[in-house]
């Protein structure tokens, strides 16, 4: 689409209008960056960017979008983490740096893009007057010790919808490779989470970033303050040796708290290798129903969730158009989509997530006060 900033300097703000409108509930992705998406009855007023870093070469990208989801005009401020040496960020044809607040409009349904070739944009603070939706992408990007450059596209979830205990599973057909997860705390500060069995001290804009080569199935929990919630983003490294099929990919995290008993979803990409990884509380395996049928896995496929009390977690390959997953007896489970075309991309999403509904009157009056 053809964006036209307007710089008003007096007024400290950015007026964006646009030619050419996207829809929130609908953003298109390539065929390998498929990306859960959030009803606009889930959208928020506060987000934190959480992206991979770019390698800051001119062939690797990272960026995050603002999309306006009512018929309103929405005030938006954006607040980029504190500066780094080389940070240049641009917002259409204004270039933005580190550690710079600003505030713009965003009319009905348009969009708002923000880029970067050399700095990481993660702890970006995103605020709204009415919900929006927040999209994070990299392109031509590395992550981890690969050899394979790929792109990731996914919606982030608001700092409503976070929660206090994650589990992250284990990636399949990339055991080779492994992953990292990055965990922010959005405006909390002194903030401790427990990595694995390993504590963590975060502070506000400053993401947590963890390496999990083994690939391994892990626990994260937030210590201390019961108020407190985190976000965690799970980064699939790309192959690093001939009998590896993973590009690198991206997904956001539901916390446990969000997780449901029922998953519906179709498959999205033709030709590729695409699996649902079930984490499960390991009493509750013999209710799940894929599909109708119980689920088709081995003993020894379910890996053990470390320092979990008793999660388990075993991917399943997919081979139908759509899929239907519950648990007999209701039990919350969780539900990851990871799939791959082989020697071209891959792609990684939650299957769904309990997310809370969006309330933003009050919110709405007084963001507008506090921006006059």
């Amino acid at each position: 689409m053809s964006t036209h900033v307007v710089t008003l300097t007096t007024a400290g703000r950015l007026l964006v209008a646009a030619t050419a409108l996207q829809c929130v509930s609908c953003a298109s992705h390539d065929v390998c960056s498929n990306s859960y998406t959030l009803s606009t009855d889930s959208l928020g007023l506060a987000y934190e960017v959480l992206v991979w870093p770019p390698r800051g070469q001119d062939d690797s990208e990272a960026s995050f979008r603002v999309a306006a989801s009512t018929s309103m005009s929405t005030n938006v401020r954006v607040r980029f983490p504190p500066a780094t040496d080389n940070c240049l960020i641009m917002f259409g044809s204004v270039r933005l740096y580190c550690g710079q607040t600003i505030d713009f409009t965003l009319l009905s349904t348009v969009v708002a893009t923000f880029t970067s070739t050399t700095s990481d944009l993660s702890g970006t603070l995103v605020e709204a007057s009415m919900p929006v939706a927040v999209y994070t992408s990299n392109a031509r990007v590395m992550i981890g010790p690969s050899n394979v450059s790929g792109s990731t596209s996914e919606q982030l979830f608001p700092m409503s919808a976070w929660g206090r205990h994650f589990i992250v599973a284990q990636v399949p057909d990339n055991y080779q490779t492994g992953y990292s997860i990055r965990v922010s705390c959005g405006r909390a500060d002194n903030v401790t989470v427990d990595v694995d069995g390993v504590p963590h001290q975060l502070t506000s804009q400053r993401p947590l970033t963890v390496d999990f080569p083994d690939n391994r199935p892990a626990y994260i929990s937030v210590v201390g303050d019961s108020g407190t919630t985190v976000q965690v983003v799970q980064f699939v490294r790309g192959a690093t040796v001939a009998t590896d099929s993973g590009a690198p990919a991206a997904l956001v995290l539901p916390a446990v708290e969000r997780f449901s008993n029922v998953y519906n979803w179709s498959s999205l990409v033709i030709g590729d290798v695409e699996f649902v990884t079930v984490v499960v509380r390991q009493a509750d395996i013999s209710g799940l129903r894929l599909n109708g049928q119980a689920i088709n896995v081995s003993d020894s496929a379910w890996l053990i969730v470390s320092n979990s009390s008793d999660w388990v977690a075993a991917a399943v390959q997919l081979s139908a158009s759509s899929y239907s997953l519950e648990h007999t007896g209701q039990r919350q489970f969780g539900a990851y989509i990871y799939g791959y075309i082989p020697a071209r991309c891959a792609f990684a999403y939650p299957a769904g997530a309990s997310l809370p509904l969006q309330v933003s009157s009050t919110c709405y009056l007084h963001f507008k006060s506090e921006l006059l």
